[in-house]
Protein backbone atom coordinates (compact mmCIF):
# COMPACT_ATOMS: atom_id res chain seq x y z
CA UNK A 1 0.00 0.00 0.00
CA UNK A 2 1.53 3.92 -0.92
CA UNK A 3 0.54 4.95 2.62
CA UNK A 4 2.30 1.81 4.44
CA UNK A 5 5.63 3.00 6.28
CA UNK A 6 7.99 1.09 6.94
CA UNK A 7 11.35 2.74 9.16
CA UNK A 8 15.10 0.52 9.79
CA UNK A 9 17.30 2.92 11.84
CA UNK A 10 20.59 1.84 11.09
CA UNK A 11 22.44 3.33 14.07
CA UNK A 12 20.08 1.53 16.43
CA UNK A 13 19.05 -1.86 14.00
CA UNK A 14 21.32 -5.02 13.89
CA UNK A 15 22.55 -5.15 10.79
CA UNK A 16 26.85 -4.90 10.84
CA UNK A 17 28.51 -8.50 10.84
CA UNK A 18 30.70 -8.49 13.35
CA UNK A 19 33.17 -10.73 15.45
CA UNK A 20 33.37 -10.12 18.94
CA UNK A 21 37.01 -10.48 20.82
CA UNK A 22 35.62 -13.35 22.23
CA UNK A 23 34.93 -15.48 19.28
CA UNK A 24 31.10 -14.63 19.39
CA UNK A 25 29.38 -13.47 15.51
CA UNK A 26 26.73 -10.62 16.12
CA UNK A 27 25.25 -7.94 14.00
CA UNK A 28 25.13 -4.92 15.75
CA UNK A 29 24.08 -0.84 14.70
CA UNK A 30 25.93 1.95 14.05
CA UNK A 31 26.04 2.86 17.75
CA UNK A 32 26.89 -0.42 19.01
CA UNK A 33 29.52 -1.04 16.40
CA UNK A 34 31.77 2.73 17.25
CA UNK A 35 31.31 2.89 20.86
CA UNK A 36 31.97 -0.74 21.64
CA UNK A 37 35.02 -1.21 18.92
CA UNK A 38 37.59 -1.87 21.11
CA UNK A 39 35.56 -5.45 22.16
CA UNK A 40 35.38 -6.14 18.69
CA UNK A 41 37.33 -8.69 16.70
CA UNK A 42 36.50 -7.04 13.17
CA UNK A 43 33.70 -7.42 10.40
CA UNK A 44 32.71 -10.91 9.83
CA UNK A 45 31.04 -10.17 6.69
CA UNK A 46 29.32 -13.03 4.26
CA UNK A 47 31.16 -12.11 1.00
CA UNK A 48 34.50 -10.24 0.75
CA UNK A 49 33.82 -7.01 -1.46
CA UNK A 50 31.54 -6.17 1.62
CA UNK A 51 34.40 -5.84 3.98
CA UNK A 52 36.33 -2.93 2.35
CA UNK A 53 32.60 -0.47 1.54
CA UNK A 54 31.41 -0.64 5.54
CA UNK A 55 34.67 -0.30 6.65
CA UNK A 56 34.87 3.00 4.64
CA UNK A 57 31.60 3.65 5.49
CA UNK A 58 32.74 3.25 9.44
CA UNK A 59 35.44 5.15 8.71
CA UNK A 60 33.75 8.35 7.28
CA UNK A 61 31.37 8.36 10.44
CA UNK A 62 34.51 8.64 12.35
CA UNK A 63 36.13 11.61 10.44
CA UNK A 64 32.95 13.28 10.83
CA UNK A 65 31.51 12.25 14.35
CA UNK A 66 35.34 13.25 15.26
CA UNK A 67 35.89 16.02 13.76
CA UNK A 68 39.02 14.65 12.71
CA UNK A 69 41.93 13.61 14.13
CA UNK A 70 43.22 17.05 12.82
CA UNK A 71 46.57 16.09 13.12
CA UNK A 72 49.39 13.65 14.72
CA UNK A 73 48.77 15.22 18.40
CA UNK A 74 44.97 14.45 18.13
CA UNK A 75 45.63 11.32 16.83
CA UNK A 76 47.69 10.28 19.54
CA UNK A 77 45.08 11.16 22.31
CA UNK A 78 42.81 9.01 20.25
CA UNK A 79 45.43 5.99 20.15
CA UNK A 80 45.91 6.15 24.30
CA UNK A 81 42.80 6.53 24.95
CA UNK A 82 40.75 2.74 25.75
CA UNK A 83 37.68 3.64 23.52
CA UNK A 84 36.38 5.80 20.78
CA UNK A 85 34.77 9.28 22.11
CA UNK A 86 31.36 7.61 23.20
CA UNK A 87 29.46 11.08 23.66
CA UNK A 88 30.64 12.42 20.39
CA UNK A 89 29.58 9.14 18.20
CA UNK A 90 26.60 9.32 19.95
CA UNK A 91 25.82 13.38 18.95
CA UNK A 92 26.87 13.24 15.92
CA UNK A 93 24.35 9.75 15.47
CA UNK A 94 21.61 11.77 17.07
CA UNK A 95 22.12 15.00 15.00
CA UNK A 96 21.66 12.73 11.60
CA UNK A 97 19.17 9.77 12.76
CA UNK A 98 17.06 11.35 10.26
CA UNK A 99 19.20 10.30 7.40
CA UNK A 100 20.09 7.19 8.69
CA UNK A 101 16.49 5.15 8.01
CA UNK A 102 17.05 3.03 5.49
CA UNK A 103 13.21 2.89 4.18
CA UNK A 104 12.77 7.19 4.79
CA UNK A 105 10.22 7.97 2.35
CA UNK A 106 12.14 11.45 1.70
CA UNK A 107 15.69 10.71 2.58
CA UNK A 108 16.39 6.72 2.37
CA UNK A 109 19.98 5.98 3.53
CA UNK A 110 22.27 6.17 0.36
CA UNK A 111 19.16 5.77 -2.23
CA UNK A 112 17.64 7.89 -4.83
CA UNK A 113 13.80 8.44 -3.04
CA UNK A 114 12.07 8.96 -6.26
CA UNK A 115 14.02 7.09 -8.59
CA UNK A 116 11.79 5.40 -11.14
CA UNK A 117 12.74 3.33 -14.01
CA UNK A 118 12.60 4.78 -17.95
CA UNK A 119 11.25 2.10 -19.22
CA UNK A 120 9.71 -1.72 -18.52
CA UNK A 121 10.97 -4.20 -16.34
CA UNK A 122 13.58 -2.13 -14.05
CA UNK A 123 12.50 -3.06 -11.18
CA UNK A 124 14.34 -6.34 -10.04
CA UNK A 125 13.69 -9.30 -7.16
CA UNK A 126 15.73 -8.18 -4.53
CA UNK A 127 18.85 -10.33 -5.01
CA UNK A 128 19.46 -8.41 -8.33
CA UNK A 129 21.32 -6.51 -5.68
CA UNK A 130 23.94 -9.13 -5.09
CA UNK A 131 26.68 -9.16 -8.02
CA UNK A 132 26.72 -12.97 -7.53
CA UNK A 133 23.21 -13.82 -7.92
CA UNK A 134 21.85 -15.01 -10.96
CA UNK A 135 20.92 -13.18 -13.84
CA UNK A 136 18.90 -14.35 -16.64
CA UNK A 137 21.65 -16.49 -18.56
CA UNK A 138 24.50 -15.95 -16.42
CA UNK A 139 24.20 -18.65 -13.49
CA UNK A 140 27.22 -18.35 -11.11
CA UNK A 141 28.73 -21.99 -11.09
CA UNK A 142 28.67 -22.55 -7.48
CA UNK A 143 25.38 -20.70 -6.45
CA UNK A 144 21.95 -22.13 -4.75
CA UNK A 145 20.20 -19.47 -5.97
CA UNK A 146 18.19 -19.65 -9.24
CA UNK A 147 16.97 -16.33 -11.13
CA UNK A 148 13.13 -17.64 -11.11
CA UNK A 149 13.20 -17.98 -6.74
CA UNK A 150 12.33 -14.57 -6.75
CA UNK A 151 14.13 -14.51 -3.21
CA UNK A 152 13.64 -11.11 -0.54
CA UNK A 153 17.15 -10.09 1.37
CA UNK A 154 16.05 -8.93 5.28
CA UNK A 155 16.31 -5.15 5.85
CA UNK A 156 20.16 -6.11 7.78
CA UNK A 157 21.36 -8.02 3.87
CA UNK A 158 19.57 -5.33 2.25
CA UNK A 159 21.70 -2.59 4.16
CA UNK A 160 24.99 -4.26 3.50
CA UNK A 161 24.38 -5.18 -0.48
CA UNK A 162 23.52 -1.35 -0.89
CA UNK A 163 26.45 -0.08 0.34
CA UNK A 164 28.39 -2.88 -1.97
CA UNK A 165 27.35 -2.19 -4.62
CA UNK A 166 27.71 1.74 -4.49
CA UNK A 167 31.47 0.22 -4.07
CA UNK A 168 31.78 -2.76 -6.71
CA UNK A 169 28.68 -2.50 -9.34
CA UNK A 170 29.74 -3.47 -12.97
CA UNK A 171 28.52 -1.59 -16.60
CA UNK A 172 25.98 -4.28 -16.60
CA UNK A 173 23.92 -1.88 -14.50
CA UNK A 174 22.56 -0.15 -17.39
CA UNK A 175 18.77 0.63 -16.49
CA UNK A 176 17.73 4.04 -17.04
CA UNK A 177 16.26 6.26 -14.35
CA UNK A 178 13.77 8.44 -15.65
CA UNK A 179 14.52 11.99 -15.83
CA UNK A 180 17.94 11.29 -16.40
CA UNK A 181 18.89 13.51 -19.57
CA UNK A 182 22.04 11.06 -19.81
CA UNK A 183 19.88 8.24 -21.33
CA UNK A 184 20.28 6.60 -24.84
CA UNK A 185 17.15 3.76 -25.99
CA UNK A 186 16.38 4.29 -22.49
CA UNK A 187 20.01 2.81 -21.27
CA UNK A 188 22.62 4.69 -19.38
CA UNK A 189 26.44 2.90 -19.00
CA UNK A 190 27.96 3.17 -15.70
CA UNK A 191 31.90 2.96 -14.35
CA UNK A 192 32.66 0.24 -12.70
CA UNK A 193 32.24 0.67 -8.84
CA UNK A 194 35.36 2.90 -7.90
CA UNK A 195 36.55 0.32 -5.17
CA UNK A 196 36.74 -2.42 -8.36
CA UNK A 197 38.56 0.14 -10.14
CA UNK A 198 41.17 0.91 -7.47
CA UNK A 199 41.34 -2.51 -6.04
CA UNK A 200 41.75 -2.09 -2.28
CA UNK A 201 44.41 -2.23 0.36
CA UNK A 202 44.07 -1.68 4.53
CA UNK A 203 45.70 -2.44 7.46
CA UNK A 204 43.71 -4.56 10.03
CA UNK A 205 44.45 -4.51 14.09
CA UNK A 206 43.81 -6.85 16.59
CA UNK A 207 40.57 -4.88 17.61
CA UNK A 208 37.92 -2.49 15.25
CA UNK A 209 39.16 0.25 16.69
CA UNK A 210 42.43 -0.30 16.00
CA UNK A 211 41.91 -1.08 12.82
CA UNK A 212 39.63 2.41 12.07
CA UNK A 213 42.25 4.44 14.41
CA UNK A 214 45.19 2.58 11.84
CA UNK A 215 43.21 4.14 8.91
CA UNK A 216 42.01 7.37 10.22
CA UNK A 217 44.98 9.47 8.69
CA UNK A 218 44.92 13.15 10.16
CA UNK A 219 44.26 15.63 7.34
CA UNK A 220 47.08 17.34 8.30
CA UNK A 221 48.78 13.98 6.51
CA UNK A 222 47.99 16.09 3.13
CA UNK A 223 50.06 13.89 0.96
CA UNK A 224 48.72 11.10 1.96
CA UNK A 225 45.25 12.44 1.88
CA UNK A 226 42.52 15.13 1.48
CA UNK A 227 39.95 15.82 4.04
CA UNK A 228 38.74 18.44 6.36
CA UNK A 229 35.70 20.13 7.92
CA UNK A 230 33.94 20.73 4.41
CA UNK A 231 34.24 17.14 3.75
CA UNK A 232 30.78 16.10 3.56
CA UNK A 233 29.49 12.55 3.18
CA UNK A 234 26.46 10.76 1.33
CA UNK A 235 23.98 11.36 4.07
CA UNK A 236 25.07 15.28 4.69
CA UNK A 237 24.35 15.94 1.01
CA UNK A 238 21.08 16.88 -0.66
CA UNK A 239 19.84 13.27 -1.54
CA UNK A 240 20.73 12.29 -5.49
CA UNK A 241 18.04 12.21 -7.78
CA UNK A 242 17.99 10.78 -11.02
CA UNK A 243 20.54 12.99 -12.73
CA UNK A 244 23.86 12.18 -12.54
CA UNK A 245 27.71 13.66 -12.96
CA UNK A 246 31.28 12.93 -13.19
CA UNK A 247 33.06 15.57 -11.02
CA UNK A 248 35.80 15.42 -8.34
CA UNK A 249 35.21 13.99 -4.40
CA UNK A 250 35.62 16.53 -2.29
CA UNK A 251 37.64 14.26 0.66
CA UNK A 252 38.18 10.98 1.95
CA UNK A 253 34.11 11.49 3.36
CA UNK A 254 32.78 12.12 0.10
CA UNK A 255 34.95 9.39 -1.39
CA UNK A 256 34.26 6.89 1.16
CA UNK A 257 30.42 7.09 0.85
CA UNK A 258 30.30 7.39 -3.19
CA UNK A 259 27.02 7.38 -4.82
CA UNK A 260 28.60 5.31 -7.70
CA UNK A 261 24.72 3.93 -8.30
CA UNK A 262 21.13 5.36 -8.48
CA UNK A 263 18.97 2.36 -6.14
CA UNK A 264 15.99 2.43 -4.22
CA UNK A 265 15.03 -0.43 -2.41
CA UNK A 266 11.10 -1.72 -2.42
CA UNK A 267 9.96 -3.21 1.10
CA UNK A 268 7.53 -4.94 1.77
CA UNK A 269 5.47 -6.25 5.00
CA UNK A 270 5.59 -10.54 4.69
CA UNK A 271 4.07 -12.26 8.03
CA UNK A 272 5.65 -10.83 10.85
CA UNK A 273 8.69 -9.12 9.54
CA UNK A 274 9.52 -6.28 6.60
CA UNK A 275 11.34 -7.50 3.96
CA UNK A 276 13.14 -6.19 0.67
CA UNK A 277 11.35 -7.94 -2.16
CA UNK A 278 12.32 -5.58 -5.14
CA UNK A 279 14.70 -3.23 -5.84
CA UNK A 280 15.66 -0.56 -8.66
CA UNK A 281 19.56 -0.38 -9.77
CA UNK A 282 20.73 2.51 -12.01
CA UNK A 283 23.48 4.53 -13.36
CA UNK A 284 25.06 6.80 -10.20
CA UNK A 285 27.59 9.33 -10.21
CA UNK A 286 31.15 8.64 -11.99
CA UNK A 287 34.36 10.15 -10.15
CA UNK A 288 36.80 11.88 -11.64
CA UNK A 289 40.13 9.60 -12.14
CA UNK A 290 42.43 12.19 -12.41
CA UNK A 291 41.42 13.61 -8.81
CA UNK A 292 41.54 11.09 -6.85
CA UNK A 293 45.31 10.68 -6.14
CA UNK A 294 45.70 13.12 -3.87
CA UNK A 295 42.47 11.96 -1.71
CA UNK A 296 42.26 8.46 -1.53
CA UNK A 297 44.79 6.33 0.95
CA UNK A 298 43.64 2.66 0.23
CA UNK A 299 45.42 2.71 -3.16
CA UNK A 300 48.78 2.96 -4.36
CA UNK A 301 49.48 4.45 -8.17
CA UNK A 302 51.61 4.18 -11.24
CA UNK A 303 52.89 6.51 -14.24
CA UNK A 304 52.24 5.26 -17.20
CA UNK A 305 53.47 7.85 -20.50
CA UNK A 306 51.31 7.61 -23.15
CA UNK A 307 52.34 7.70 -27.08
CA UNK A 308 51.24 11.57 -26.96
CA UNK A 309 53.49 11.59 -24.10
CA UNK A 310 50.94 12.37 -21.93
CA UNK A 311 51.28 11.19 -18.15
CA UNK A 312 48.50 9.14 -17.03
CA UNK A 313 48.52 7.19 -13.56
CA UNK A 314 46.77 3.75 -13.12
CA UNK A 315 45.89 2.44 -9.40
CA UNK A 316 48.28 -0.72 -8.34
CA UNK A 317 45.86 -3.43 -7.99
CA UNK A 318 46.81 -6.77 -6.55
CA UNK A 319 46.46 -9.50 -9.42
CA UNK A 320 43.51 -11.98 -8.90
CA UNK A 321 44.44 -15.60 -8.92
CA UNK A 322 47.83 -15.35 -7.37
CA UNK A 323 48.93 -14.85 -3.67
CA UNK A 324 48.62 -11.77 -2.91
CA UNK A 325 52.26 -11.46 -1.33
CA UNK A 326 53.50 -12.47 -5.07
CA UNK A 327 52.80 -8.76 -5.67
CA UNK A 328 54.28 -7.50 -2.81
CA UNK A 329 57.03 -5.84 -4.18
CA UNK A 330 54.64 -3.67 -6.37
CA UNK A 331 52.01 -3.25 -3.32
CA UNK A 332 55.08 -1.65 -1.13
CA UNK A 333 57.06 0.19 -3.90
CA UNK A 334 57.25 4.09 -3.74
CA UNK A 335 59.43 5.63 -5.68
CA UNK A 336 59.81 7.97 -9.03
CA UNK A 337 56.81 6.35 -10.89
CA UNK A 338 55.15 4.27 -7.98
CA UNK A 339 53.60 5.63 -5.05
CA UNK A 340 52.34 3.45 -2.28
CA UNK A 341 49.15 3.27 -0.51
CA UNK A 342 48.45 6.55 1.86
CA UNK A 343 47.47 4.20 4.61
CA UNK A 344 50.94 2.26 4.88
CA UNK A 345 53.27 5.12 4.71
CA UNK A 346 50.90 6.02 7.25
CA UNK A 347 51.53 3.15 9.39
CA UNK A 348 55.20 3.46 8.75
CA UNK A 349 55.21 6.99 10.33
CA UNK A 350 53.40 5.54 13.71
CA UNK A 351 55.92 2.42 14.30
CA UNK A 352 57.41 4.12 17.33
CA UNK A 353 53.58 4.54 18.36
CA UNK A 354 53.91 0.46 19.83
CA UNK A 355 52.32 -0.60 16.16
CA UNK A 356 54.94 -3.18 15.10
CA UNK A 357 52.93 -5.89 13.00
CA UNK A 358 49.79 -5.33 10.77
CA UNK A 359 47.46 -7.58 8.96
CA UNK A 360 47.44 -5.66 5.11
CA UNK A 361 43.66 -6.37 4.08
CA UNK A 362 44.13 -6.45 -0.14
CA UNK A 363 41.08 -7.11 -2.19
CA UNK A 364 41.00 -6.54 -6.56
CA UNK A 365 38.52 -7.70 -8.75
CA UNK A 366 39.20 -8.44 -12.42
CA UNK A 367 36.07 -8.21 -14.69
CA UNK A 368 35.40 -9.30 -18.53
CA UNK A 369 33.40 -8.80 -21.19
CA UNK A 370 32.97 -5.02 -21.07
CA UNK A 371 33.35 -5.03 -17.82
CA UNK A 372 29.97 -6.39 -17.23
CA UNK A 373 30.74 -9.71 -15.14
CA UNK A 374 33.19 -10.27 -12.74
CA UNK A 375 35.90 -12.50 -13.60
CA UNK A 376 38.01 -13.27 -10.94
CA UNK A 377 37.84 -11.58 -7.24
CA UNK A 378 40.97 -11.63 -4.54
CA UNK A 379 40.81 -11.06 -1.00
CA UNK A 380 43.63 -11.97 0.98
CA UNK A 381 45.33 -11.10 4.38
CA UNK A 382 49.42 -10.72 4.88
CA UNK A 383 50.54 -10.45 7.96
CA UNK A 384 53.06 -7.82 7.71
CA UNK A 385 56.08 -6.24 10.12
CA UNK A 386 55.68 -2.35 9.70
CA UNK A 387 59.19 -2.53 9.67
CA UNK A 388 59.10 -3.44 5.90
CA UNK A 389 57.12 -0.02 4.93
CA UNK A 390 59.49 2.27 6.64
CA UNK A 391 60.84 4.60 3.60
CA UNK A 392 64.04 5.74 5.61
CA UNK A 393 65.29 2.28 6.71
CA UNK A 394 64.74 -0.14 3.76
CA UNK A 395 66.36 -3.13 4.76
CA UNK A 396 63.58 -5.23 5.51
CA UNK A 397 61.72 -4.17 2.50
CA UNK A 398 64.24 -4.71 0.26
CA UNK A 399 64.82 -8.61 1.67
CA UNK A 400 60.91 -9.11 1.38
CA UNK A 401 61.03 -8.01 -2.14
CA UNK A 402 63.91 -9.91 -2.84
CA UNK A 403 62.14 -13.25 -1.15
CA UNK A 404 59.73 -12.98 -3.22
CA UNK A 405 61.69 -12.03 -6.65
CA UNK A 406 63.34 -15.27 -5.47
CA UNK A 407 60.38 -17.48 -5.47
CA UNK A 408 59.59 -15.72 -9.11
CA UNK A 409 62.79 -16.99 -10.24
CA UNK A 410 62.74 -20.51 -8.85
CA UNK A 411 59.12 -20.66 -10.57
CA UNK A 412 60.82 -19.73 -13.92
CA UNK A 413 63.85 -21.92 -13.39
CA UNK A 414 61.15 -25.12 -13.16
CA UNK A 415 59.82 -23.85 -16.51
CA UNK A 416 62.83 -25.85 -17.80
CA UNK A 417 61.47 -28.86 -16.06
CA UNK A 418 58.11 -28.82 -17.58
CA UNK A 419 59.81 -28.20 -21.30
CA UNK A 420 61.75 -31.60 -20.37
CA UNK A 421 59.08 -34.15 -21.94
CA UNK A 422 58.58 -31.38 -25.54
CA UNK A 423 62.62 -31.05 -26.45
CA UNK A 424 63.27 -32.00 -29.26
CA UNK A 425 66.79 -31.80 -31.48
CA UNK A 426 66.73 -29.11 -33.84
CA UNK A 427 69.12 -30.29 -36.65
CA UNK A 428 69.68 -26.59 -38.28
CA UNK A 429 71.26 -25.17 -34.83
CA UNK A 430 72.06 -28.34 -32.98
CA UNK A 431 70.36 -27.91 -29.99
CA UNK A 432 67.21 -28.90 -28.32
CA UNK A 433 64.36 -26.72 -28.47
CA UNK A 434 60.35 -27.01 -27.78
CA UNK A 435 59.24 -27.47 -31.09
CA UNK A 436 56.78 -24.76 -32.50
CA UNK A 437 53.75 -27.20 -32.30
CA UNK A 438 54.39 -27.79 -28.84
CA UNK A 439 54.66 -24.29 -27.25
CA UNK A 440 51.07 -23.71 -26.33
CA UNK A 441 51.74 -27.43 -24.61
CA UNK A 442 54.77 -26.31 -22.55
CA UNK A 443 53.48 -23.39 -21.72
CA UNK A 444 50.94 -24.63 -19.95
CA UNK A 445 52.92 -27.17 -18.52
CA UNK A 446 55.08 -24.27 -17.27
CA UNK A 447 52.10 -22.25 -15.63
CA UNK A 448 50.89 -25.52 -13.81
CA UNK A 449 54.64 -26.43 -12.67
CA UNK A 450 54.83 -22.57 -10.92
CA UNK A 451 51.87 -22.04 -9.66
CA UNK A 452 52.65 -26.02 -7.83
CA UNK A 453 55.63 -24.08 -6.59
CA UNK A 454 54.58 -21.04 -5.37
CA UNK A 455 51.46 -23.06 -2.99
CA UNK A 456 53.76 -24.68 -1.42
CA UNK A 457 55.74 -21.35 -0.76
CA UNK A 458 52.58 -19.08 0.17
CA UNK A 459 52.98 -20.87 3.89
CA UNK A 460 56.63 -20.56 4.47
CA UNK A 461 56.82 -17.00 3.31
CA UNK A 462 53.83 -15.73 5.46
CA UNK A 463 55.46 -17.10 8.11
CA UNK A 464 59.16 -15.53 6.67
CA UNK A 465 57.79 -12.51 6.43
CA UNK A 466 55.68 -12.05 9.82
CA UNK A 467 58.94 -12.83 11.21
CA UNK A 468 61.21 -9.74 9.30
CA UNK A 469 62.58 -7.01 11.71
CA UNK A 470 65.13 -4.27 10.49
CA UNK A 471 66.91 -5.49 13.52
CA UNK A 472 67.62 -9.16 12.98
CA UNK A 473 70.61 -10.77 10.96
CA UNK A 474 69.37 -10.00 7.57
CA UNK A 475 72.05 -12.16 5.94
CA UNK A 476 70.96 -15.12 7.56
CA UNK A 477 67.36 -14.77 7.01
CA UNK A 478 68.19 -14.55 3.31
CA UNK A 479 69.94 -17.93 3.43
CA UNK A 480 67.02 -19.36 5.82
CA UNK A 481 64.19 -18.15 3.12
CA UNK A 482 67.01 -19.33 0.03
CA UNK A 483 67.01 -22.97 1.76
CA UNK A 484 63.30 -22.86 2.03
CA UNK A 485 62.97 -22.16 -1.43
CA UNK A 486 65.65 -24.68 -2.63
CA UNK A 487 64.20 -26.98 -1.11
CA UNK A 488 60.50 -26.48 -2.35
CA UNK A 489 61.65 -26.05 -6.01
CA UNK A 490 63.67 -29.35 -6.05
CA UNK A 491 60.76 -31.34 -4.59
CA UNK A 492 58.31 -29.88 -7.08
CA UNK A 493 60.82 -30.78 -9.99
CA UNK A 494 61.41 -34.36 -8.77
CA UNK A 495 56.98 -34.79 -8.46
CA UNK A 496 57.07 -33.84 -12.05
CA UNK A 497 60.68 -35.76 -13.23
CA UNK A 498 59.17 -38.98 -11.49
CA UNK A 499 56.13 -39.03 -14.01
CA UNK A 500 58.61 -38.80 -17.22
CA UNK A 501 58.53 -42.05 -19.60
CA UNK A 502 61.20 -43.44 -20.45
CA UNK A 503 61.04 -41.89 -23.84
CA UNK A 504 61.77 -38.74 -21.92
CA UNK A 505 64.06 -39.59 -19.56
CA UNK A 506 67.32 -38.10 -21.98
CA UNK A 507 66.08 -34.81 -22.46
CA UNK A 508 64.46 -34.67 -19.30
CA UNK A 509 67.65 -35.17 -17.69
CA UNK A 510 69.19 -32.35 -19.91
CA UNK A 511 66.39 -29.66 -18.66
CA UNK A 512 66.45 -30.80 -15.52
CA UNK A 513 70.31 -29.62 -15.08
CA UNK A 514 69.21 -26.74 -17.03
CA UNK A 515 66.55 -26.13 -14.21
CA UNK A 516 69.42 -26.64 -11.17
CA UNK A 517 71.84 -24.23 -13.08
CA UNK A 518 68.69 -21.50 -13.36
CA UNK A 519 68.36 -22.36 -9.74
CA UNK A 520 71.70 -21.86 -8.41
CA UNK A 521 72.33 -18.35 -10.23
CA UNK A 522 69.15 -17.18 -8.39
CA UNK A 523 70.31 -18.41 -5.34
CA UNK A 524 73.42 -16.79 -5.68
CA UNK A 525 71.89 -13.29 -6.17
CA UNK A 526 69.79 -13.27 -3.15
CA UNK A 527 72.22 -14.52 -1.09
CA UNK A 528 74.46 -11.23 -2.31
CA UNK A 529 77.46 -13.85 -2.17
CA UNK A 530 80.70 -14.15 -3.89
CA UNK A 531 81.67 -17.50 -5.99
CA UNK A 532 84.00 -18.85 -3.70
CA UNK A 533 81.77 -18.26 -0.95
CA UNK A 534 78.84 -20.18 -3.08
CA UNK A 535 78.25 -23.62 -2.46
CA UNK A 536 78.84 -26.43 -4.92
CA UNK A 537 75.54 -26.89 -5.23
CA UNK A 538 74.52 -23.40 -5.39
CA UNK A 539 73.40 -23.43 -2.06
CA UNK A 540 73.68 -19.91 -0.12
Amino acid sequence: MPDERFQYDLAAAQWIPVRMRDGRARELGLQDTLVDAHEIAGLNVEFPTQEPPLLRLLLAFCYRALQGPVDDQAWDSLWDAPTLPESAITAYLDRWRCRLDLFDPETPFFQSPLLQPAGQGGIKPATRLISHAPSANSIPLFTPMTDEMGLTLSPAEAARWLIERHAWGTTSDKTGAKGNPRLKAGKDSPQVGYVAWIGFTAPIGRSLRETLLLNLVPWSRSNLLHGGPDDLPAWERAPTGPAREERPPGGVCDLYTWQGRRILLFPEHRGDADVVASVLVCAGDDVQHDAVRSIDPHTGWCSKRERNGTLTYLPLRARPGQQVWRGLGALLASGEDRRRAGVLSWLAAIEDRGVDHVSLLVTAMTFGNMSSTVEDLLSDSLDTPVAVLRSEDLAAYTVASDAVELADKAAKALWKVADGPFLKLDPEKGHYKVPAGKIDQARKAQKVIGEDLFVCLDAPFRHFLSELSSEQDLAAARKRWAAVVQKQARAVAQRNVAQWSAAEVFTGTMAENWFRGSLAKALKQFCQVDSEDEGADGVC
